[in-house]
């Protein structure tokens, strides 16, 4: 187990040169970090209580809410379950500092002396330790979405003149290319105003309005949308006033099916809080963001 977590550490933080469980520490440390970035979080202080003299040495100690709120958690790397008296020493320390929650975490597990002594004096027990294929059960890696998306095909739209005798004059400066169906590029084609600057091009109008037209699978959609005022397009070097437009398409259903998964991600450790039965993988690219500053703060690496 040791040598699993020191990789861990050397791989991910920082392949450093430091006694026996301080990794595991850190470790610990980063995980409360990341489960919860808000928190300020410490690795190895010297505390005491109010009043008091003595001092504990902390593994871990987590300030939450602008340090309103302390955490305090004892890390023991043990090839075995730890007993009564791993936690009824880290009680005398609570007792004197009183954070407002305490933690023993470890990596195999507690005696029954230790769990009974943790949940009368209100210590939570967490497990930290190497992940493990089996440690997938009961948690959801991939999810399949059979996903029913109705689409439109390419619309016709059809402008509206302002009356009979505006429709005369187009058609005159038209001329043979009245009635003509074009394809128009939606981004580069452009409304203007009676000033002939623009105001807007095609894609900026059509597509709201398209979107909220009703959709009915292998059914044409025949509508009109009028402008507040009217607006001026360009056809054949002529600006043409216009008053809205008649849009038209047909619709069509495809069924999509999607994988949702866990992105071949690597899950490195397994972190349990006994006491509420709460479990989370933690991944190594959540973890090799971390480091520790100075004053034993876990900090970004960027």
């Amino acid at each position: 187990m040791h040598n699993n977590i020191e990789n861990i550490y050397n791989n991910l933080i920082a392949n450093e040169k430091l006694k026996n469980g301080t990794k595991y520490e850190r470790i610990t440390a980063v995980v409360y970090k990341l489960l919860e970035e808000t928190n300020t979080v410490f690795h190895d202080l010297r505390l005491r209580g109010n009043g008091k003299k003595a001092k504990h040495q902390i593994d871990v100690t987590i300030e939450k809410d602008s340090r309103t709120k302390r955490i305090l958690v004892e890390c023991k790397e043990y090839d075995k379950v730890v007993g009564i008296g791993i936690v009824r020493d880290f009680f005398g320390a609570v007792c004197q500092i009183k954070p407002d929650e305490a933690v023993v975490v470890t990596t195999k597990g507690f005696t029954k002396g230790a769990i009974d002594f943790a949940n009368d004096e209100g210590i939570k027990l967490a497990i930290l330790r190497e992940a493990e294929d089996s440690d997938w059960d009961g948690l959801i890696r991939k999810v399949k979405i059979n996903a029913t998306v109705i689409t439109i095909g390419t619309p016709t739209i059809t402008w509206l003149a302002i009356n009979e005798e505006a429709i005369e004059d187009v058609r005159n400066l038209l001329g043979e290319d009245w009635g003509k169906v074009e394809t128009k590029g939606t981004f580069d084609e452009y409304l203007y105003n009676s000033n002939h600057e623009v105001i807007s091009n095609y894609e900026e109008v059509l597509n709201p309005v398209l979107n909220k037209a009703k959709r009915i699978p292998n059914e044409r959609t025949e509508e009109t949308f009028e402008f507040e005022e009217t607006v001026f397009i360009k056809m054949h070097g002529h600006y043409i006033p216009v008053i809205g437009f008649d849009y038209e398409f047909t619709s069509g259903k495809s069924t999509l099916e999607v994988n949702v998964d866990d992105g071949g991600k690597v899950a490195v450790l397994l972190f349990e809080i006994l006491n509420n039965e709460s479990r989370s993988l933690i991944f190594q690219h959540q973890i090799e963001k971390w480091k520790f500053a100075e004053n034993g703060e876990v900090i970004n690496k960027i």
